[in-house]
């Protein structure tokens, strides 16, 4: 109960953010910037971020790029976000988020994924144990929702969503693909 409503209030705080710290779009997409020094938030700024992101995933097209870094009150969030499409209404999402609140959604994720330890490797929900980064991993069949959520290096978090996929293979086959010991070692 207690996890759910941690991953639920960061969520909370990650969907304020580009709304209100730095914004940043794809010149493609409308621009929109508000200042914020980076120096003033004690989180990775987003434009560090980023470039752990995948720049293409094969057969999709980059539909948005997006970070933000932003202060909301006692709490620091800094995020970049790449959104892939393909058609048939197939998705995915990949964020990279660094916060103050870091700690305590980490634990989250830690405890969940240990939680889900016993699950066998074949199992779409089996968490991630990886040299850099711990996870879990969720299925909504109704939905076709995947989600693959990483706490990398003990510090940033990785939320890798998909639609329109009948499984998690996907949203696993992206996270691999991520630097996740370059990002590890990011300060």
């Amino acid at each position: 109960m207690r996890d759910n409503f941690l991953l639920r209030l960061s969520a909370a705080l990650l969907a304020l953010a580009p709304g209100v710290g730095c914004l940043e779009r794809d010149a493609a997409l409308s621009e929109v910037e508000i200042s914020v020094p980076a120096a003033s938030a004690p989180c990775v700024y987003f434009k560090s971020l980023a470039p752990f992101l995948p720049e293409a995933l094969e057969g999709f097209t980059v539909a948005r790029t997006q970070g933000s870094t932003g202060k909301y009150g006692e709490v620091s969030v800094s995020e970049a976000e790449r959104l892939f499409t393909r058609g048939e209404g197939r998705e995915v999402k990949v964020r990279i988020v660094d916060t103050t609140m870091g700690e305590k959604i980490g634990q989250a994720i830690r405890d969940a994924a240990d939680r889900a330890k016993g699950r066998a490797p074949s199992d779409p929900a089996a968490p991630i144990h990886w040299k850099d980064a711990v996870g879990f991993v969720r299925y909504d069949a109704e939905e076709a929702l995947a989600e693959a959520n990483l706490l990398v290096g003990d510090r940033f978090v990785v939320a890798v969503t998909s639609r329109g996929f009948p499984g998690t293979v996907e949203v696993r086959r992206v996270a691999r693909g991520i630097d996740l010991a370059g990002l590890a070692r990011l300060q």
